[in-house]
């Protein structure tokens, strides 16, 4: 079947063979190349379809979104129609990654524009949910570790999505979770920071920032937070908002024969603060919590792991972080193991150095059962017992790949290119970052240290921001050192 794309068609459908609507007279093969098959989705800026492309011997399937939006008035129409043409040319901006569809074409025929880009085969996550029903929190962590790679992608080009929902994410029969419909896409620039944007999105999707026309990075995170506690209860967002207290009720609803645990719980909640300032400012901060163990967000809200580690069995290398009482047990066994050393050593030598095995140091455990230099050996160790335990955690830390505090060392990667010279745009949102994880303001120095840039450079581009209004300069009123704050964050 054959469908044809005027509108004001009364009879669309038509057959395989026919070049010319039957009953309209309209061509049927868009751009003399593409043929509609079916209507996919019809939206407030078109329609979208399945179509074929006929240039190719085996008529591969793809997308075809035609331009026509349903609002009224000259404005409407060319501000509709901008949206239309910037969302091609995010595609093609985007379309190098293998998680977003590849754009094919973009043209105008008929008096219409028309995208034509990559189909994806498969279900969007709304279609999933009612067929399958709620998703787990095994799920649900899949979703996020696939999806949040490609939305770090898209923000590092400096374009926010603002519409991630259930219907823009579509798991691939090739088991890929693909980001798509990019139509309300906005590329952030220093010269659209401080003007409010169009308030766009999909009710209860969007973040409150977002629904005043001040879209952030952070504003994707929201709407992708919302995503998962909806298909984690299969219950409309709307009806997950108690508005009386302006808080999120989800959990009331996905507790049951399914307990989710606490820590991830926390991520889902950090993600749908209303305050962009407790919310989430990257994809890679919400990836980087859900690597954690469970137990470092279970145990307490603050999120940093526990400095102290110790090891499942005395001379393995696996190690699993540890609380105080943990480490201050590994010492007093070591002092037992030390004190059977010390009494009865004399008479079995294998038990002289038995804390230093304990403690993973075998070649100085060893030398510690020979007479004499075990017997000083030990006697030494009595008072370095602390430093022999602290000695053995740092080891167990290393084997992890995990610093003093508990964090994941990322390892170092050869560079095999020569990096681009950043542009001003992107020393902009540099700026922008790092005075989201300083509470809005920065210093020159801090600025300078966050972002690499030169002083002089640095205060350029931040008087640029303060004559656009984006940014006040004020005194600390402690040390009087100047202060640019940042009016959205």
């Amino acid at each position: 079947m054959t469908f044809c794309l005027n509108p004001d068609c009364p009879q669309p459908e038509n057959s395989d063979s026919d070049r010319h609507c039957l009953s309209c007279g309209f061509p049927l093969q868009v751009g003399d190349r593409y043929r509609a098959v079916r209507p996919i989705a019809v939206g407030g800026f078109g329609r979208t379809f399945l179509g074929l492309d006929e240039h190719k011997p085996s008529r591969p399937p793809c997308v075809i979104k035609q331009f026509d939006p349903n609002e009224q008035g000259t404005r409407n129409r060319a501000k509709a129609a901008e949206l239309f043409r910037q969302e091609a040319e995010r595609l093609d901006r985007l379309g190098r990654h293998p998680q977003i569809p590849d754009l094919f074409a973009y043209f105008e025929w008929n008096g219409r524009q028309y995208l034509i880009q990559e189909f994806i085969d498969g279900r969007n996550l709304e279609r999933e949910l009612h067929e399958e029903g709620c998703f787990s929190e095994a799920r649900i962590r899949q979703l996020l570790q696939e999806i949040l790679p490609v939305l770090q992608f898209v923000h590092d080009r400096q374009v926010i999505h603002r519409d991630i929902k259930p219907e823009n994410l579509i798991q691939g029969s090739n088991g890929r979770l693909y980001l798509v419909d990019f139509g309300a896409a906005k590329l952030v620039t220093t010269a659209n920071l401080a003007a409010t944007g169009t308030t766009i999105g999909s009710a209860g999707y969007a973040a409150p920032e977002q629904a005043l026309g001040k879209a952030t990075f952070a504003s994707d995170l929201y709407s992708l937070g919302v995503t998962c506690i909806h298909l984690l209860t299969d219950i409309p967002p709307f009806d997950l908002y108690d508005s009386s207290e302006g808080n999120w009720v989800w959990r009331d609803y996905s507790i049951g024969d399914r307990p989710l645990s606490e820590s991830f719980c926390h991520v889902l909640d950090k993600m749908l603060e209303p305050g962009t300032g407790r919310r989430y400012r990257s994809a890679d901060e919400i990836l980087k919590d859900l690597k954690r163990p469970l137990s470092v967000l279970d145990s307490k809200t603050d999120t940093r792991p526990s400095p102290s580690f110790s090891a499942r069995s005395p001379l393995t290398d696996a190690a699993s972080p540890a609380t105080e009482a943990e480490h201050r047990d590994r010492v007093r066994t070591s002092y037992g193991l030390w004190l059977v050393g010390f009494i009865f050593g004399t008479y079995f030598r294998p038990l002289k150095g038995l804390h230093r095995f304990y403690n993973g140091q075998i070649w100085t455990g060893l030398l510690w059962m020979i007479p004499v230099i075990g017997d000083i050996g030990s006697f030494v160790d009595l008072f370095l017992m602390p430093n022999l335990v602290d000695e053995y955690e740092r080891k167990a830390r290393a084997k992890l790949g995990l610093s003093e505090a508990g964090v994941p060392l990322q390892p170092q990667s050869v560079v095999t290119q020569t990096l681009p010279t950043p542009t001003k745009d992107q020393k902009t949102v540099k700026l922008i970052r790092a005075a989201s994880t300083h509470d809005g303001q920065l210093s020159v120095t801090q600025a300078v240290m966050a972002t690499g840039m030169s002083f002089v450079e640095t205060e350029q581009l931040l008087m640029e921001l303060v004559k656009t209004g984006y940014v006040d300069v004020d005194n600390d009123p402690v040390s009087g050192v100047v202060m640019y704050r940042f009016r959205e964050l």
